[in-house]
């Protein structure tokens, strides 16, 4: 006979929880992934560029055309964005907590 998956309920009860504590420790679990996700790729652009974001901006030349770098830039401050974007939600669950 095929054994039947638990029920949310039955999650609810055997770990003492409400829907909302499981639905923020989901959040804060996605949240911390994502953090350390474009930490990471904060880190390595810094790596190789040997300079903070900011530095490398205000370095890059407008009349050069270096695509590898003005990719990488692009890339750069989407993952400081985001990183920043997570961070500030990390504030907030831990806010509401």
């Amino acid at each position: 006979m095929p054994q039947q998956g638990i029920s949310i309920q039955e999650v609810l009860q055997k770990t003492a929880q409400n829907e909302q504590a499981i639905i923020r420790e989901h959040l804060v679990f996605q949240a911390l992934t994502k953090i350390s996700r474009y930490r990471a790729e904060c880190a390595i652009f810094e790596r190789k560029y040997g300079h903070p974001l900011k530095t490398m901006q205000q370095a890059q030349r407008p009349q050069s055309e270096d695509f590898d770098l003005e990719d990488d830039l692009l890339d750069w401050e989407y993952a400081e964005s985001a990183l920043q974007w997570w961070q500030n939600c990390m504030q907030e669950f831990q806010r509401a907590a």
